[in-house]
């Protein structure tokens, strides 16, 4: 199998503590619930935007429904070895909340994950914690970071970045603009 060199992790890593970035002429994409915004951030130029709202869905296995939070996800255009995502779960108040959704989503997101780097941060002015590491998915194998951050009135946002081996640097200073353009509210 395939590994992603190291150093994807710590560009990725140094970039997001960075806090003054090349502005860029960037879109506005906003979190909502409820119609108030949670979050706000900047989507890169040429990155495509999808929008899954909140819905229940239904596990065959165990004949039970999950509700499911509206997911922002974002990947480049010309690029499907990276991804972002973006979602407000219902219910994830605090890091413990957030450290235990992660983990009940994680292996949907990534396979036989290897946590390599754990981190506190702050962005957008607010506290946040990282995990970063390596597993695969899709049989390929990839590099991951989560990201919870704090919101306001005991929420949580969490981000997921999955790069492939082979993604195009230059997507990761989309990446880094849009944690360094990051928000709260609207």
């Amino acid at each position: 199998m395939p590994m992603i060199p190291r150093l994807s992790i710590a560009t990725f890593a140094a970039a997001l503590s960075l806090s003054a970035l090349v502005a860029q002429a960037d879109t506005p994409v906003s979190y909502t619930e409820k119609g108030k915004a949670l979050f706000s951030f900047d989507a890169p130029d040429f990155w495509t935007v999808h929008v899954g709202g909140p819905r229940d869905l239904s596990d065959p296995k165990v004949n039970q429904s999950r509700s499911v939070s509206r997911l922002i996800g974002l990947q480049p255009a010309t690029e499907s070895r990276i991804w972002v995502g973006f979602i407000s779960p219902a219910g994830v108040t605090d890091f413990a909340d957030a450290k235990e959704y992660l983990s009940e989503i994680g292996p949907f997101l990534v396979k036989n994950a290897e946590i390599e780097k754990r981190a506190e941060k702050v962005i957008g002015g607010r506290p946040a914690r990282t995990v970063s590491g390596s597993g695969n998915r899709d049989g390929k194998a990839v590099n991951f970071t989560a990201i919870a951050i704090d919101l306001p009135h005991n929420r949580m946002a969490i981000s997921v970045v999955v790069m492939e081996a082979g993604f195009g640097q230059d997507n990761l200073a989309g990446v880094n603009r849009m944690f360094a353009s990051f928000r709260v509210g609207g």
